[in-house]
């Protein structure tokens, strides 16, 4: 018999829409497979073991009789640390926070319970999800960074104990880990999940999204959330390959998968073509560093003066930076942002989706790094939505993966297109822990 935890999303929708599984079954199985992995994977702040088979227990009743609340109903659910959660401790990952218990909680957490999913508990997050590791441990190798900042997120879903989970995003912090874990995942267009509630990095380029374990859990989950149609796989789509940057600096085993990966699509029928990116790309990941930096000196600057000290390095210096770049500095990078965005998507003219690497090297040994985020910065630069899909492993046994990137507001037709190739790909290996 095959343990729930090993269920998807759609799997486990289903098993309790026609009463094969109930959702304290399911909470029971990932609670038993929580304990038997966290020790190693370090992948939970806090684990709402008493909440979240209350919440079963109600959901449970409800599946009983047939008042489901839809397709999300009974589905466990991991929340990065810095997402506001009632009465469960939410850390940001700061010793600053870290006996901070909401009084309600952030508004997309509030949709998921009316959604019918159940709060497992808070994943992992960098400190103030910028750049100082969380204590995470890739489930693929626990020598090997699972990124971030969202670290938690990515490996809970990917070692089988959740289903489910949310980060945020303001340069890479769900396609990096995600990719780094060999999970699905997908950044929605900026602002078409509310971040009240959700501790920012920057205003305006915070983004949320989720991760889960596949495509069709990313097409289930954002239409509980959003209400958006159900996608349909693309038969052919008409796929862009940038033809400069991404081959020119990222890693010689992530390019070669890269290449192969465009290759297998094309082979399967896809029409792939080079798309040049536009003369405004020179300049974008200077420009979104200087409006990171900017809007994250804003937030923390108060607590910032009263106690420096209680940040770590990189929150330090970023805050640091941010305090002494000059407003017409930080206007001159948002007028930059505007003309990138409207040049990118006259580029993308006449595609379905843009194909590039979701990360610039694989994995990196060590807990120092979360990695980088080049790839990642120009479409959490430009808003635009984009979905991680795991294409290979490397010589190491690390995952790879690639990203589709696609118009605002079209994540019906990304996820559409994200289908057809994750079909064509077929990546199913797990990472080797039991």
């Amino acid at each position: 018999m095959v343990e729930p935890y090993r269920f998807s999303v759609t799997e486990s929708a289903e098993r309790i829409r026609d009463g094969r599984l109930t959702p304290t079954e399911l909470v029971e199985s990932l609670l038993s497979r929580i304990a038997e992995l966290e020790p190693r994977l370090d992948a939970w702040v806090t684990v709402d073991t008493e909440g979240a088979l209350k919440s079963a227990k109600t959901l449970t009743r409800e599946a009983a009789a047939r008042n489901l609340r839809g397709p999300l109903h009974g589905i466990p659910v991991g929340i990065k640390d810095i997402f506001n959660t009632k009465g469960l401790r939410t850390t940001m990952g700061s010793p600053l926070f870290s006996n901070y218990v909401p009084e309600s909680d952030a508004r997309i957490v509030e949709r998921l319970r009316e959604a019918g999913a159940i709060i497992l508990g808070k994943t992992e997050t960098t400190e103030f999800a910028y750049l100082d590791p969380a204590p995470t441990k890739n489930p693929w190798n626990i020598e090997y960074t699972p990124g971030g900042s969202s670290s938690g997120s990515a490996a809970a879903v990917a070692s089988r104990m959740c289903p489910l989970a949310f980060g945020t995003q303001t340069g890479g912090s769900i396609t990096r880990p995600a990719s780094f874990c060999g999970v699905p995942a997908i950044k929605p267009t900026h602002g078409l999940l509310s971040n009240e509630g959700v501790y920012p990095q920057s205003w305006t380029l915070d983004h949320i999204g989720f991760m889960a374990r596949s495509v069709g859990d990313l097409s289930t989950t954002l239409q509980a959330l959003t209400g958006m149609e159900s996608m349909k796989p693309m038969r052919k789509p008409r796929i862009g390959l940038p033809a400069t940057y991404f081959n020119e600096v990222g890693a010689a085993d992530v390019i070669r998968n890269y290449s192969e990966t465009a290759e297998k699509l094309r082979r399967n029928g896809a029409n792939v073509v080079e798309l040049e990116l536009p003369e405004s790309f020179r300049v974008v990941h200077p420009s979104h560093r200087i409006i990171m930096f900017a809007e994250a000196a804003a937030v923390h600057e108060s607590k910032f003066r009263e106690s420096p000290s209680s940040y770590r390095p990189n929150i330090q210096g970023e805050v640091y930076s941010g305090l002494i770049i000059p407003s017409s500095t930080y206007l001159r990078a948002q007028r930059i942002r505007g003309i990138f965005r409207r040049e990118m998507l006259s580029a993308m003219y006449g595609i379905d989706a843009l194909l590039t690497p979701a990360t610039i090297t694989p994995p990196l040994k060590g807990l120092t790094s979360t990695g980088d985020a080049a790839f990642n910065v120009p479409w959490s630069f430009t808003g635009l939505p984009t979905v991680n899909i795991p294409s290979g492993l490397n010589e190491e046994g690390l995952p790879l993966g690639v990203q589709l990137i696609g118009r605002p507001y079209g994540e019906v037709s990304l996820l559409g297109v994200a289908s057809w190739c994750e079909k064509v790909l077929h990546f199913t290996v797990e990472p080797p822990l039991d």
